[in-house]
């Protein structure tokens, strides 16, 4: 005969009655009878244990129902779905964040209801009780746009802030534009001084649209160390209404990501129409004095062959004009900076739509150069226009930044003096 080690649960099993009369039988009459004499009491460590021994004895009062056993089974097997949920979210903080209020409801119900303690209903939804306590005090503000009380949250936007990005991004004339030469053009216009991250976020809160562009596979660019440096040229198709497709040659400077001169024709775009617009950009810029080298990039079509190379071979100037073709096995960099801006052209300036004649053509082509020359901000250049760089300005990251910074000083003080919002709901109410 051996002697059986029973597991300690055994004795509260048998001790608490919830043993059945097959297990009953199979324990000997001297364990039985030493288990009889069990009192919680009388061993030490009684205190360390009652709370525990209280709520088994709960226990007891689910498994002697089966509704009761079948309802605690379905709001365990609950509890475990959702914990199990939300931990499989990579950002489970914004998702509790979004359902906040919910969860606090039922938080507030689940305690009126059960009479259970903060503690326990917040392990029950996986969240702690600073969290409940945190978000329970938050005040929903219906003047901000994004619901968060001012004189708690003084560090947002002050309302005559959000106006002023409102009525940016609403305006009409904004259709089409950027973020970033929206951003840019209210910094220099001394409208708003706030970080670009944040103009985008309030922006996209209040409004802002832009016209839906056709998704393009990203490829290999290059970048130029100074301007003249790197010339694009490439060709576009334009409708127009009454008279048909006008082919129109962008020349764009790498640096400045300047449109330094453009032309269009109605008839044959081949390489005299391309030797014609270098020609002229030359002249205009005064590139025959340069003394650093200049490279023409274009794709491989017979327009930028021909005349152009003829008249690059005989250019008779300091600088060392180079012609090199696009995506070849030895020069791998992609002219997608003339394809951004036939991009730009077509969906960002006329909006997806056509202009009515060669001559209507010709004057939207020339605002669209001065549009993108002078009023529209590139994010590289922090705020400059491309024209800024070409005449010798240098792209400064901090330039805006000691107005930002005493901005922000200033919108905490004013929001935190802030009494006129209106209180949807709070969350303590």
């Amino acid at each position: 005969m051996y002697k059986r080690n029973y597991h300690p649960l055994v004795i509260l099993l048998y001790t608490s009655g919830m043993l059945d009369a097959v297990q009953i039988r199979q324990l000997p009459k001297t364990t039985k009878h030493n288990w009889n004499q069990f009192k919680h009491q009388n061993y030490y460590g009684n205190q360390w244990a009652a709370s525990y021994i209280k709520q088994f004895d709960d226990i007891k009062e689910v498994f002697a129902s089966a509704f009761l056993y079948k309802s605690l089974r379905f709001l365990v097997e609950t509890r475990k779905g959702y914990l199990a949920m939300l931990g499989e979210f990579s950002h489970n903080k914004q998702l509790l964040k979004l359902h906040a209020s919910k969860i606090i409801s039922s938080i507030e119900y689940m305690k009126s209801l059960a009479k259970v303690n903060v503690v326990t209903a917040c392990k029950y939804y996986g969240v702690s009780k600073d969290w409940y306590y945190k978000e329970k005090s938050k005040i929903i503000c219906g003047i901000s746009p994004f619901q968060k009380c001012y004189r708690q949250r003084p560090n947002q936007l002050t309302t005559s802030e959000v106006v002023t990005i409102e009525n940016l991004v609403t305006n009409p004339v904004s259709y089409g534009k950027t973020k970033t030469t929206l951003y840019y053009h209210a910094l220099r216009n001394k409208l708003i001084f706030c970080g670009k991250s944040t103009f985008n976020k309030y922006a996209s809160a209040l409004g802002y649209r832009k016209p839906k562009r056709f998704a393009r596979e990203r490829k290999k660019g290059l970048k130029a160390s100074s301007v003249f440096e790197w010339l694009h040229v490439d060709i576009t198709n334009v409708n127009t209404v009454e008279d048909g497709m006008q082919k129109v040659a962008f020349v764009k400077d790498n640096k400045s990501k300047a449109i330094l001169h453009y032309s269009s024709t109605s008839g044959k775009a081949g390489s005299k129409f391309i030797k014609n617009l270098f020609q002229e950009t030359f002249d205009r810029y005064h590139l025959f004095n340069k003394t650093k080298p200049i490279n023409i990039l274009s794709d491989g079509g017979s327009e930028n062959k021909g005349e152009l190379l003829t008249w690059i071979e005989k250019i008779q100037a300091p600088p060392a004009v180079t012609k090199i073709t696009a995506q070849t096995k030895d020069f791998p960099f992609s002219n997608s900076m003339s394809e951004s801006t036939h991009s730009i052209y077509k969906t960002e300036f006329l909006h997806g739509k056509y202009s009515l004649n060669e001559k209507t053509h010709l004057k939207d082509l020339e605002r669209f150069v001065e549009y993108y020359n002078h009023h529209r901000y590139p994010t590289e250049l922090y705020g400059l226009t491309p024209m800024e760089v070409v005449n010798g300005k240098i792209p400064d990251k901090h330039h805006f930044k000691e107005q930002i910074q005493t901005a922000r000083k200033n919108r905490v003080e004013i929001n935190q003096k802030f009494n006129d919002c209106k209180i949807l709901m709070s969350c303590n109410s």
